[in-house]
């Protein structure tokens, strides 16, 4: 039996709690094309940083030679497993740019300039819109280093899987919540109305993709798509790791626990602070009839 379940997180962590903060700040940024953009922007950028530390993360997983081994093989060479470990977590930024695919950075950058029509914005506004607040900046560089591991160090690079796998458990749950609200809670009005009547499919490298594309790729309200496969490989990246490594089960939970409880963190309060600057944007917008950006 694996140690590592998606279960076992659930046991662990309120999911339904989660859920409703990511609820709740989508449904207040779906009221006004403003906020929904605010919304975006702040959204994509956070997502914007995933493939690259993925990538930094498989990367200090397949440096760590020898720390992964096949205790049944005697040649050390032969029982290095890290490389395989390395495959499972790289697979998640892979998807990017295979068989004439676009980056997914591109397919988000479709999504808010989309928005940013929507909400009549010009470029000058749009870029108002790009002047990064402090809180944000925290985030991602804490995400990043949550996702940096270090060569050689077991318990860091476990809890980097840990925080790994609640990128992508999480993401599945954030990606639905928003196909749900913005395509089947408010369809027919709204920015859903505006997509089945105003946006059109772009040509990307000899591709077409709806806007919205670069939501439901990861994940809609009724499939689950490359988030919940991104997950599954995790999973097995984290059971990879206790099968090869030298430690305990229980001190593995504890390292993968608390990797998976510092995504949390950060990711509860993202759309905390999201919530916030769009309340702030949706009562600005309620008394007068100016544009009026972020500060």
């Amino acid at each position: 039996m694996e140690l590592f379940s998606e279960n076992l997180f659930e046991q662990v962590f309120n999911f339904a709690e989660l859920d409703r903060t990511i609820a709740s700040t989508i449904r207040l940024a779906a009221k006004n094309p403003l906020s929904l953009y605010l919304f975006f922007q702040r959204y994509t950028y956070f997502n914007g940083y995933a493939s690259a530390v993925i990538a930094q993360l498989a990367s200090s997983i397949g440096m760590s030679r020898y720390l992964f081994s096949n205790s049944e093989l005697l040649a050390i060479e032969e029982a290095d497993r890290g490389m395989e470990i390395a495959a499972l977590v790289m697979s998640a930024a892979a998807d990017e740019g295979m068989d004439d695919r676009p980056v997914h950075r591109v397919l988000a950058q479709l999504l808010l300039k989309t928005v940013g029509n929507y909400a009549g914005l010009s470029a000058e506004e749009r870029n108002e819109f790009a002047k990064i607040p402090a809180w944000l900046n925290e985030i991602v560089d804490a995400s990043i280093a949550g996702y940096q591991g270090t060569p050689g160090d077991i318990a860091s690079l476990i809890r980097a899987l840990g925080f790994h796998l609640a990128s992508e458990m999480l993401g599945d749950r954030e990606y639905s919540l928003l196909d749900m609200i913005i395509r089947r809670e408010n369809k027919g009005i709204g920015f859903d109305r505006y997509l089945r009547e105003k946006a059109v499919p772009v040509a990307i490298q000899g591709h077409k993709y709806h806007p919205w594309c670069w939501v439901v790729i990861h994940s809609e309200c009724d499939r689950s798509a490359a988030e919940a496969q991104h997950r599954d490989y995790a999973l097995t990246a984290l059971n990879m790791a206790v099968r090869y490594c030298r430690e305990s089960d229980q001190q593995m939970l504890t390292w993968a626990k608390e990797g998976f409880a510092t995504f949390v963190e950060l990711q509860q309060r993202l759309f905390k602070e999201i919530f916030s600057e769009c309340l702030e944007m949706s009562a600005s917008c309620n008394t007068s009839s100016k544009v009026l950006l972020p500060k």
